[in-house]
């Protein structure tokens, strides 16, 4: 018998899955290029469905049904994800050109932890409130006032 994490998997559910893969896979994939225009995004959607499929695999009597919403869910949230990707970088495009002081910023924002600096550009080169931030972010919302506090400290530190 096969192994998949640790869970043992029967020969025939693995025989079953894998003809059903063989049958609907080529279908999903090109349908979800459609909808998201990109194969590799597509690509990506359709594994992470056919992976939580799986997972319920031997729970569900009619899995194409299961199959195509969880990859029209999928689909949704990373459209999503892209349109919120995109209003971010909107808003990181307005920002001012580039002088010496900026580049002195620039540097200082560069040695900054990795969700302090994400923090500072995010709430004044992106305009987003702490919950966005948070949510970006994948955190909880108290954390980012004290992210902001540290990364404002330690640069006025260097910038004097």
């Amino acid at each position: 018998m096969g192994q998949i994490s640790g869970e043992q998997i029967e020969p025939a559910r693995a025989i079953e899955f894998d003809a059903f893969f063989e049958r609907e896979a080529l279908g999903q994939l090109r349908r979800t290029v459609l909808l998201l225009g990109s194969e590799a995004d597509a690509g990506d959607v359709v594994q992470e469905a056919f992976a939580r499929l799986w997972e319920r695999w031997d729970r569900l009597d009619e899995p194409g049904p299961y199959l195509n919403r969880t990859v029209l869910n999928l689909c949704r949230d990373h459209a999503r994800r892209a349109r919120r990707h995109r209003g971010v970088l909107a808003r990181l495009d307005r920002r001012p050109e580039t002088t010496e002081h900026s580049e002195l910023l620039d540097d200082v924002l560069a040695g900054l932890p990795f969700n302090q600096r994400a923090a500072i550009v995010l709430r004044y080169w992106a305009g987003m409130t702490n919950d966005e931030i948070a949510h970006e972010l994948g955190c909880a919302p108290g954390s980012v006032g004290p992210w902001i506090r540290r990364a404002l400290d330690t640069m006025g530190k260097e910038l004097r």
